[in-house]
């Protein structure tokens, strides 16, 4: 194959490499293929042995191994990857808020009790659950819950009296 210029060949069987582009229904990164169809074409001219039969065929078979590794090794790495639902975005916790809504909230929880605030400020500020706020205060799940239940029945009523 010393014989043929690679330029010459690259001339030749470009349409080889945009063939099996098609063929494979490659519709992204094409240009990527097509530098493979290239590299393919390279390799080739180093390897072929004429007693074995046509350079083309060589050259398809050969293109044609490395374009379906290169699709499948592309499909493993996408695998790879991970993709979360919809309801993992849900799920993400809010930035921690600002000082200024830190103190309004304060403010709102002025007719509240200090364990009822406690609970407001660990909950809407922290974002912490019933049980990370009773492991903090050193009291029971239901001691928190109660805190909720008396908050949330004041901050209503606040709420109607306010027109919010």
């Amino acid at each position: 194959m010393k014989e043929y210029k690679f330029e010459h060949l690259v001339e030749q069987f470009t349409p080889m490499i945009h063939h099996m582009i098609r063929k494979l229904a490659i519709y992204t990164n094409k240009e990527e293929f097509f530098q493979i169809g290239l590299i393919s074409i390279w390799e080739t001219t180093h390897t072929f042995q004429p007693e074995k039969g046509a350079y083309s065929s060589y050259l398809y078979q050969h293109m044609w191994g490395r374009f379906v590794d290169e699709l499948k090794k592309r499909k493993r790495d996408q695998e790879k990857l991970i993709h979360p639902k919809e309801e993992f975005w849900s799920l993400l916790e809010s930035p921690p808020l600002y000082k200024e809504e830190e103190y309004a909230i304060r403010q709102l929880c002025k007719p509240l009790t200090d364990c009822q605030t406690k609970w407001v400020i660990y909950t809407i500020i922290y974002q912490w659950t019933i049980k990370e706020i009773a492991e903090k205060e050193k009291v029971s799940l239901s001691a928190v819950k109660c805190w909720k239940k008396g908050a949330l029945e004041k901050l209503r009523q606040l709420v109607k009296k306010t027109n919010f």
